[in-house]
């Protein structure tokens, strides 16, 4: 079942070269399966268990876990506004049309800031205060506009709460603990061994590096890894922010607040939290990333399924968001038997 779902998505996105499926139930690996070529290339490696995957978006779903123990430690609260850290942050900025100062930490993690799309590269403002120039697109907290220069903006507000920079706020708090070893960002001349390359329409393979515009890691985006160390970490949060070893990653009290729709009184199509989607149709919480890989969590059945893909064109016959619906559906359509067959995957 999910085997021929992931194939078929392979083909529908120009034959991408790499696919691969994994599913949790109760804590435990209970279907793993990989497909293709690292590269769409003749003598490109098979993927498998090692082969890390583009995240893209999924990062966000990590740096997740990185507000979550934030707010844990008292290190922040999404309540408070980001002109606390960045004090310069106030006013409307160069012709502006609203208040920046009250924006929170909740209305980034929720692109409900009004932090418009940056439609230039990200701007790294050498010699001077980082955001100061941006302006926002509505009040704060009253709409929804899904932004990588919130992202960025929160990034930062992140670090200066905590004193450290993002990077080593998420091995510290996230993969550290956790013993994700694959998950992490790439540069130039990194080892490049494992890593599945993209596809992008016809141009069927590059290595996109985590910071191609030196502006320097941050929650939205850029971080590698394999589909296993993905699911192990999404399993800290149905597991209520605790790790296997029972070590108290984040409170459990957070996540009810991740998984709320906000802001409130948004329509959802689809809903969003922190850092998540949400599908409550489907009793489903996803992050995923513009390669295709996407993580649907069903929280009430303790189950989690992966699945891992390298392109970022979706236009062929499927919608991304959808696809996001239909993982978790084919979830409960594998619950659906009374017990678990291996051959339904297959």
């Amino acid at each position: 079942m999910l085997a021929d779902h992931v194939k078929s998505r392979m083909e529908l996105s120009y034959n991408c070269s790499a696919g691969g499926a994994v599913v949790m139930q109760g804590g435990k690996i209970v279907y793993e399966e990989y497909f293709g070529t690292q590269a769409a290339r003749p003598g490109s490696a098979p993927v498998d268990s090692a082969s890390r995957f583009p995240f893209f978006s999924v990062s966000k779903g990590f740096g997740a876990g990185v507000l979550a123990a934030l707010v844990s430690r008292g290190a922040l609260k999404l309540d408070d506004p980001v002109s606390k850290y960045l004090p310069y942050f106030t006013g409307t900025g160069p012709e502006g049309e609203f208040e920046r100062g009250g924006m929170t930490v909740r209305q980034l993690a929720s692109h409900s800031s009004g932090v418009p799309q940056d439609d230039k590269p990200p701007r790294t403002w050498p010699g001077g205060q980082p955001f100061h120039d941006v302006t926002l697109e509505f009040e704060p907290g009253t709409s929804f506009l899904y932004s990588e220069l919130a992202m960025r903006l929160l990034g930062r507000v992140m670090a200066a709460a905590a004193g450290r920079p993002y990077e080593q706020l998420l091995t510290e708090y996230v993969t550290g603990p956790l013993g994700l070893a694959s998950v992490g960002y790439i540069s130039p001349g990194d080892n490049l061994s494992q890593i599945v390359e993209t596809g992008v329409g016809l141009d069927t393979s590059r290595v996109t590096f985590s910071d191609p515009f030196g502006a320097g890691p941050y929650p939205g985006s850029g971080l590698y890894g394999n589909l296993r160390d993905i699911a192990r970490y999404a399993q800290v949060w149905l597991d209520g922010g605790a790790s296997a070893n029972g070590r108290k990653v984040w409170e459990d009290s957070y996540t009810r607040t991740a998984w709320t729709s906000q802001p409130e009184g948004r329509e959802p199509e689809p809903a969003y939290g922190q850092l998540f989607w949400l599908f409550p149709q489907a009793g489903s919480v996803v992050f995923s990333g513009a390669a295709g890989t996407i993580c649907a969590m069903l929280p009430n059945e303790n189950m989690l399924l992966v699945m891992g893909l390298n392109q970022r064109n979706h236009s062929r016959g499927w919608s991304f968001t959808t696809e996001k619906l239909n993982l978790a559906r084919i979830g409960h359509a594998i619950l659906a038997e009374q017990q678990w067959k291996p051959e339904l995957a297959k």
